[in-house]
């Protein structure tokens, strides 16, 4: 009797350990239904890849008066058990769609300098993606005209600095949509 009593108890703490390893692990998308996440980690990826093929090199950081997207701070609640709760799951994406934002304004005035349009068209359906939820508009940032101000001599280790910055940024929010993408598999199943 007290063997079965036992093995009752140990098969009920064995089935709680696992509910509760199985809600604990995240599994739940940011409530942002209409975002393709498989398309986005595949999207972010690829802006990876084309970052890596520049071959960008730590760059000297610029003097300049140019504004750019702040990082992304564990204040931004990007990390998995966060992007499970709704008013912090917004918070990240909201976040990352300003600074890809940013940067594609940044890339677009360097489009004379030699960037790939494959880097930029990369970037623009990254974007597309993720401004999905309300159909594709993003509100624009009260930031000064990007790049009136630089002289030409300035404007190389500036778009090295904006590509180094760029794909700092891009490793973030590719492991963000990895995790996302591999939680919307998971539902799935």
């Amino acid at each position: 009797m007290k063997n079965s009593l036992r093995n009752q108890l140990q098969g009920g703490v064995l089935l709680c350990f696992l509910l509760i390893s199985a809600t604990s692990t995240g599994m739940w998308l940011p409530r942002e239904s209409h975002i393709p996440w498989q398309q986005c980690r595949d999207a972010s990826q690829e802006v990876l890849k084309q970052l890596w093929k520049l071959n960008i090199k730590k760059p000297e950081v610029p003097h300049t008066t140019i504004s750019f997207p702040q990082r992304i701070e564990c204040k931004d609640r990007c990390d998995p058990d966060s992007l499970g709760k709704v008013p912090d799951s917004l918070q990240c994406l909201t976040k990352i769609r300003e600074g890809l934002h940013h940067y594609h304004k940044l890339l677009t005035r360097f489009s004379n300098s030699g960037l790939t349009a494959e880097l930029q068209d990369a970037l623009n359906s990254l974007l597309q993606l993720l401004l999905i939820e309300d159909g594709g508009s993003q509100k624009e940032t009260n930031s000064p005209a990007i790049l009136d101000n630089v002289q030409e001599w300035e404007k190389t280790p500036l778009q090295n600095f904006t590509l180094w910055r760029l794909q700092s940024f891009a490793v973030v929010v590719a492991r963000v949509l990895s995790h996302c993408a591999s939680l919307s598999e998971a539902s799935m199943i």
